[in-house]
């Protein structure tokens, strides 16, 4: 453990489903709102801190039924420290709607083509789970993939979240329309990053299968605080720094 972050060792085999988190974790999410207060204070230090060099390309995709609003703390970050940083700019991320996959596609493709090299992709909660499918389906255009949150072992129902997804977004959860592959890798470095605190997606669900090019860290906070945690943050920073 380093400054909170836990680093996790997994061995290459199936995972039980260990089911959404608990309620008085899920009610903990609370917390958020006073992570927030606390990330402004220590905002500037925090910036101060980070790397500021080599600079990248970074979409960042928010969660479900957020938008680029939840990411901005993170964004502003990022780009204080001197990446060129981007949202999604698709309004509020209301699931896996016919078409909603292939906007991203043309979103992502645009944003390639603007950057001229391949971008990393960070995304949070339901947004990682973008982040890997583009990934996937486009290796040679993406440096890295960084999730927050994101069920990314592929066990999609192991989160509070699951049962108003499918009433928001119309598909049952494992029945998305579109061909996509939930627990799949994305072929590049991915560091999947889940909250020891979190309320919605239970820690192990957002924990990868293992891989050459796969690191799965946890950091002590809550889900919904994940876009402004200063452990994250400071992964994220270190990860881009690196690649």
């Amino acid at each position: 453990m380093r400054d909170g972050v836990t680093d996790i060792l997994e061995e290459d085999a199936p995972r039980a489903d260990p089911g959404p988190p608990g309620r008085i974790v899920y009610a903990a999410e609370l917390r958020a709102i006073g992570e927030l207060k606390a990330f402004r204070k220590q905002r500037i230090q925090l910036i101060r801190e980070l790397p500021h060099w080599p600079s990248r390309h970074v979409l960042v995709l928010p969660g479900f039924l957020s938008g680029d609003w939840a990411t901005s703390p993170l964004r502003g970050v990022l780009s204080a420290v001197g990446h060129k940083v981007e949202g999604w700019q698709m309004g509020r991320n209301l699931g896996l709607r016919p078409g909603r996959f292939e906007e991203l596609e043309s979103r992502f493709f645009r944003f390639v083509g603007n950057a001229g090299e391949p971008i990393a992709i960070i995304g949070w909660s339901l947004g990682g789970l973008y982040a890997v499918e583009l990934a996937r389906r486009h290796p040679q255009a993406v440096r890295q993939v960084i999730t927050m949150g994101s069920p990314v072992s592929g066990l999609l129902t192991a989160n509070n979240a699951w049962k108003l997804y499918e009433r928001v977004a119309g598909h049952p959860i494992d029945a998305a329309p579109v061909d996509w592959q939930p627990g799949a890798l994305p072929g590049v470095p991915m560091t999947a990053i889940a909250a020891r605190g979190d309320g919605i997606v239970h820690p192990e669900a957002a924990h990868a299968r293992p891989g050459p090019e796969v690191e799965n860290l946890q950091v002590p906070g809550t889900h919904c605080g994940l876009g402004w945690n200063p452990h994250a943050i400071r992964i994220v920073a270190d990860r881009l720094a690196r690649s």
